[in-house]
């Protein structure tokens, strides 16, 4: 089966986030598959970025074949350099020749919808299956996170696009386990829905990096004077809610435990500033962003994980974090400041979940964990581990993906 992915953002394990897509394709090709991912040359979302040529550039990566379109690069925190580029990407998939001839299957990924019209129009020159993947709920995430107006012509465009998108894909796959009845508002037909969540690398450990020396000798010389380490790896931005970590460390009155934090983000500056206002720089470690395969290395010098987010009513169509997949594989208690739906959390056992952007109750629930034993909370590990293979294995959600695609009623 030929299998044709157009994601704007997607990435891949060298280059960064986002890694959905990716792992999709590679268990996909294990099955003798050919998948292609018609991505951006450059997304905010890498650390590495393909080489630019300002032509479209061609590479294979663990037998999936990636087609980089040129694009521009951006300040991520520049709102215009972003929409400027996803109209780009847009017109280079619609007006450049792309280099596919076949496809069985075709898959917009939303990161935002716009591809959606170049994805059906391949999939009735190929007479494929047309698959809406949808990641992030757009326009909705800019006007209820971003406080955009439904009027800006640009939501416009983009609500045009997402509806479209409902009433002519075959299939409607989301990683957001409640946002079937918004679709339904929005035109798709209820049978068209499949909730798929992020899944879980199982061969993570196995293919594990270590990590550089300097942060070995780091994390080392922390764990040696008795640190209790709570550690996030990610992204840094606002809607990571770590000024309600920072905030919360603030009211604990005990310099053992600190945090870790690896990663690079917007919000990185802002973050800092509040650090040393609250007068709290002794308790936070900032490391540079590491690559996807040292992530695992990382999770075995901290104590629990943290995961956090903004409160707001766009989560009331749930989350999936491949972040809290990683933690959980690596059978890390997690503290999971979210107010969502299907908390995974209270789902396995295998942490301690409270109310977001409230510092009070985040205090209280890193000095609960602090407080149980290390067997109570290598129980937690334990459970949270045992969940995520059980039910977000990559392999399994790939071929039910597949599978459900393939019964769906010929176009």
């Amino acid at each position: 089966m030929k299998i044709i992915f157009l994601s704007n953002f997607a990435g891949s394990p060298y280059h960064g986030m986002v890694y959905g897509q990716y792992y999709l394709a590679r268990e996909w090709v294990k099955k003798g598959h050919e998948v292609c991912i018609v991505s951006a040359s450059f997304a905010h979302t890498r650390f590495k970025q393909p080489e630019q040529t300002g032509k479209i550039q061609e590479e294979y990566i663990d037998g999936i074949r990636y087609i980089w379109l040129p694009t521009p690069e951006y300040n991520p925190k520049s709102s215009i350099g972003r929409i400027k580029s996803i109209i780009i990407y847009t017109l280079r998939c619609r007006f450049m020749k792309l280099p596919v001839s076949n496809a069985d299957v075709v898959i917009c990924s939303s990161h935002h919808p716009f591809p959606i019209y170049t994805a059906h129009r391949l999939a009735r020159k190929f007479k494929a299956k047309l698959v809406f993947e949808v990641r992030d709920l757009w326009p909705l995430t800019l006007i209820e996170l971003g406080n955009v107006s439904k009027q800006n012509p640009f939501i416009v465009l983009m609500q045009r696009a997402e509806d479209y998108a409902y009433k002519h894909a075959d299939k409607v796959i989301s990683v957001l386990p409640s946002a079937k009845d918004y679709m339904v508002g929005r035109g798709m037909e209820p049978e068209k829905f499949l909730y798929i969540p992020n899944g879980a690398d199982l061969s993570t450990e196995l293919n594990a990096k270590g990590l550089p020396q300097n942060y070995v000798e780091t994390l080392e010389l922390i764990k040696a004077n008795g640190k209790f380490i709570i550690g996030y790896v990610g992204k840094i931005g606002l809607s990571n809610a770590l000024h309600t970590l920072v905030e919360a460390s603030a009211l604990i009155n005990d310099n053992d435990i600190v945090v870790v934090i690896i990663g690079s983000g917007a919000f990185i500056t802002d973050l800092k500033i509040l650090i040393k206002k609250l007068e709290v720089s002794e308790k936070f470690y900032f490391l540079d962003q590491i690559e996807k395969d040292q992530v695992f290395s990382f999770l075995q010098y901290i104590d629990v994980a943290y995961v956090g987010a903004l409160k707001s009513p766009l989560y009331r169509f749930g989350m999936s974090l491949t972040k809290l997949n990683d933690y959980m594989l690596a059978s890390k208690p997690i503290i999971y400041a979210v107010e969502a739906p299907s908390n995974i959390i209270e789902l396995s056992g295998s942490g301690i979940s409270c109310e977001a952007e409230n510092p009070e109750a985040l205090s209280q629930a890193i000095q609960k964990l602090k407080n149980l034993s290390a067997e109570d909370r290598k129980k937690m590990g334990t459970l949270g581990r045992e969940w995520i293979i059980k039910n977000h294995d990559y392999k399994i959600l790939a071929d039910r993906f597949l599978d459900n695609v393939i019964k769906t009623n010929d176009q």
